[in-house]
């Protein structure tokens, strides 16, 4: 085997090392000479590029028995096809490859021969709920096993899983052990802390019985996580793209807004747009009483998640429908703008001012106590449009998802402008 740039074989190390620390399937991971191809190889692939485009794909080190089940009966959600021939595990194949398999529907299928040899043997079809999967949903299914799997998404840019369980993540000379979903963050929960506390407030004058049972204070985070994890799944899948703006509460009355949007559609201030906060406090409700009935002294988003309840069914469809309808107005050419509490602002906004932004801070981790300074206008112009508004509207938040499902988080934190890339 050729000799392998340090950098790929730090990589391999320390996914040898997060695997074991884990306590995950030891005889799911290869041989550590086979982990090290298995990352340079991806590693050199990032490198190229197959007309024009750089070469995104996924792998999955499996042999052709972990899918049985489905290579002879087709009753999972996978698709699992195999090639007549293996090809051989390169970067030139992974290049010839990629556009077949599509980043956010399949994985390439790789295993040893019994030389020890790296091939390509099939094609996993999975769809995008990989990466676009609603957490929270009442019923929710994994279909890949906890096996290998690691992305090559760009240049020097690889994470590893196992199955849909991120791992570790290597981009810009950097090695990310925590998962990067910014809807784990501290800061971004901080930003919706007042809404949250309203709402419980506004529980408790609803409901005067003398019930010791209480809604968690994490509840409506996760409700509105769920719809937000949602909205992103829709858009991703129609390929448009969009973006998702959240301003202050009481904001979209103010001046400021006219100077930052020209609106396509504007909404009456109304109680019309404040749908989503009567769903919720409607859920609350109904969960609360359910919780009692249980004899919970507290109802979790966990608790919630395990009930059986008709009029929670409908509140659920409901909030369902919310989450669509939002997709809907986010893939009108423009932004979405809506507030803290979800308040519909107006849709198809474009975003307005001359101001130019050079420069964006990268997080590598949650919290952006570590970002590196990148190049604004190696962004395209959806994004531009982003660093554009919250490096002028500070207290704006913007959601961004690229035609190719790219999805950044911009916010102006810690005295810089920030993004965090959602890799759940």
């Amino acid at each position: 085997m050729t000799s392998l740039a340090s950098y790929p074989a730090e990589i391999a190390a320390a996914l040898q090392r997060r695997w074991t620390a884990m306590e995950l399937p030891a005889d799911a991971l290869p041989a550590a000479d086979a982990v090290a191809q298995l990352v340079d190889t991806m590693y050199q692939a990032s490198l190229l590029r197959e007309e024009g485009s750089g070469v995104r794909c996924r792998i999955i080190v499996a042999p052709p028995s972990e899918f049985a089940a489905e290579l002879s009966t087709g009753a999972s959600q996978l698709h699992v096809l195999r090639f007549t021939e293996r090809r051989d595990f390169t970067p030139h194949q992974l290049r010839k490859l990629a556009a077949a398999a599509g980043y956010y529907r399949a994985l390439l299928a790789v295993d040893q021969n019994a030389d020890g040899q790296l091939s390509i043997w099939g094609m996993v079809i999975t769809g995008t709920d990989w990466v676009n999967r609603v957490e929270g949903e009442r019923v929710r299914e994994l279909w890949l096993p906890t096996r290998p799997v690691i992305h090559c998404v760009g240049p020097g840019h690889l994470i590893a899983a196992a199955g849909y369980s991120r791992i570790l993540e290597s981009s810009g000379g950097k090695l990310l052990t925590d998962g990067f979903d910014p809807f784990r963050s501290s800061w971004l929960s901080h930003q919706f802390r007042q809404v949250r506390t309203s709402l419980i407030e506004e529980l408790a004058e609803l409901e005067t019985d003398s019930s010791k049972t209480r809604m968690c204070d994490s509840f409506v985070k996760d409700i509105a996580q769920s719809v937000v994890r949602r909205v992103l799944h829709l858009v991703r899948t129609r390929g448009h793209g969009g973006m998702l703006v959240f301003l202050p509460n009481g904001l979209e009355s103010n001046p400021l807004v006219d100077r930052w949007f020209r609106f396509r559609v504007r909404f009456e201030g109304d109680d019309s747009t404040l749908r989503f906060r009567r769903l919720i406090l409607n859920l609350m409700q109904q969960g609360r009483r359910a919780g009692e009935a249980r004899g919970l002294d507290q109802v979790t988003w966990d608790d919630y998640l395990q009930m059986r309840h008709a009029e929670l069914a409908q509140l659920d469809a409901a909030l369902l429908e919310f989450g669509h309808f939002l997709a809907d107005l986010m893939s009108a050419d423009g932004s979405l703008v809506v507030d803290r509490s979800f308040r519909l602002v107006g849709f198809g906004a474009e975003i307005l001012g001359d101001s130019h932004v050079n420069t964006i801070h990268r997080a590598f981790d949650l919290e952006a106590i570590n970002a590196v300074p990148e190049p604004a206008d190696s962004s395209g112009t959806r994004h531009r449009s982003a660093y554009r508004l919250v490096s002028g509207l500070r207290e704006a938040i913007a959601v961004v998802v690229s035609q190719d499902g790219d999805v950044r988080f911009v916010a102006h934190h810690k005295d810089k402008l920030t993004y965090w890339p959602y890799l759940p």
